[in-house]
């Protein structure tokens, strides 16, 4: 893990994020400095939070790929989602200060983080800009998008048939202009965030494109039902 210092040149990605959405660029440094935000670099494979250990700050991917996941009952990992740039994570455990992570987030690649502090906007703390309602409106529209995410995991949690989890999944996707869902995870952690066997994900992705409901392109996906 690296600290640096300048933020200038991750600008246009931060300007994208939710949390900032509607604060002008010139009140960042403000806001910046109420959240405590720093920026860090981690190397591939390096743990950015540990099972168990307070889990006290969110944050934004400034560049490359996080991994969150945990561990079941059968000490078997559970990949939860992926992160990519401009994506933030951990809003909701940071927001509790919770003293005991039951998440683990590891860098898939070389990253940077803006690691922020979220305890200001909960406990009310008056930000020294005049955008501090942006910030709190901004935080329940992020925490209200992971109750359907985690809305979505449950559901396909429940499912019995694996075909069933796949298509709750693909379902859950927003399609491009060509119709193609974009499948954020390579075959491995997909299986690891469906809760399946790796290779029992294969062949059922194959039994489905020989039953020509789906058509696979690497890593995008198109329904065909």
């Amino acid at each position: 893990m690296k600290k640096l210092d300048d933020y200038q040149k991750y600008l246009p990605i931060l300007s994208k994020a939710k949390l900032f959405e509607g604060i002008p660029l010139e009140h960042y440094p403000q806001i910046f400095n109420f959240l405590q935000a720093s920026i860090l670099s981690f190397e591939k494979d390096e743990l950015i939070q540990r099972l168990g250990e307070p889990l006290l700050y969110s944050g934004i991917v400034l560049d490359g790929t996080v991994e969150g996941s945990f561990i079941n009952e059968n000490y078997s990992k559970i990949n939860m989602n992926h992160f990519e740039r401009g994506r933030s994570f951990a809003e909701a455990l940071a927001c509790v200060q919770t003293p005991y992570s039951p998440i683990q987030l590891k860098a898939l690649t070389n990253c940077t983080i803006m690691l922020i502090n979220l305890k200001g906007i909960i406990s009310g703390s008056s930000c020294p800009c005049s955008y501090q309602l942006n910030l709190t409106t901004n935080m329940l529209k992020i925490l209200a998008s992971q109750n359907v995410f985690s809305n979505l995991k449950l559901r396909i949690a429940n499912q019995k048939a694996l075909r069933d989890r796949i298509l709750i999944y693909l379902h859950s996707l927003a399609p491009d202009s060509e119709g193609y869902l974009h499948v954020p995870f390579t075959q491995t952690a997909l299986a690891e965030f469906l809760g399946v066997n790796r290779s029992a994900l294969s062949r059922e992705l194959g039994r489905m494109q020989d039953e020509n409901l789906i058509e696979v392109n690497d890593k995008k996906m198109k329904l065909l039902l």
